[in-house]
């Protein structure tokens, strides 16, 4: 059954090539009409979001990056006029407090731990997609962190 729905826009800025290959072959997995395009680092991310044409409806952002870590796009991602309402989801190996805060105050929707499995990223990619999460920032920490 084909949707005439127009796809869910994801932009997916992750440096390392097999976490984005892993990434694009989980979505297909999902049963959802998504367009995915793939940044390779912070700088590129920015110049795709500087672009008039193109506004994502997700992003998920790895956050160490070169050139411009994860942190540093959420915070320019947040002041852009036009991107209000885009929501961002941090992906990172770690948990530490400190990252999680950062992203917290940032103005992150979410911040999920990179699974460890394929099929853990699906559950995740499915949990996100489809569940509604709030438009702002979630209300505690306990639902601001998802981990497999």
């Amino acid at each position: 059954m084909t949707s005439n729905k127009k796809p869910l826009q994801i932009l997916l800025a992750d440096d390392d090539d097999d976490d984005a290959f892993l990434f694009r072959e989980a979505l297909d997995h999902v049963n959802l009409n998504t367009q995915l395009m793939v940044a390779e680092n912070g700088m590129r991310l920015m110049q795709t979001l500087h672009q008039e044409e193109y506004k994502p409806d997700i992003i998920f952002l790895d956050m160490n990056m070169p050139v411009k870590n994860g942190l540093e796009c959420l915070r320019e991602i947040r002041t852009q006029q036009g991107l209000e309402g885009v929501r961002v989801i941090i992906l990172s190996t770690s948990v530490a407090k400190y990252m999680l805060d950062s992203a917290y105050k940032a103005g992150a929707n979410l911040y999920i731990q990179k699974p460890t499995s394929f099929s853990a990223l699906i559950e995740i990619l499915d949990k996100c997609l489809f569940e509604r999460y709030p438009e702002g920032p979630l209300l505690g920490m306990e639902q601001f962190l998802i981990t497999d």
